[in-house]
């Protein structure tokens, strides 16, 4: 069983690291902390539920700037 074992683990492929530094020499700490960021700012993109239902525009701030048709005085305007 240790053959079948040793040949499983040679025959995959290494997985891709998650980042590479091209240029200058960064101390271990300074590696931790932009992997520690990368990890969080890709774990924070699905964050919250997702809301698949139809948008509920009631009682919008900008629907008190419209005017109101209809009423005695929205059509006031119109003679130039």
């Amino acid at each position: 069983m240790s053959d079948t074992a040793d040949t499983t683990a040679a025959d995959t492929p290494a997985a891709a690291p998650l980042l590479r530094i091209v240029r200058g020499n960064p101390s271990d700490e300074e590696v931790a902390v932009l992997t520690s960021l990368v990890a969080a700012a890709a774990g924070s993109s699905n964050s919250g539920p997702v809301e698949t239902g139809p948008r509920d525009d009631w009682g919008r701030p900008e629907d008190r700037l419209r005017p109101v048709w209809g009423a005695p005085t929205s059509f006031t305007n119109l003679r130039a």
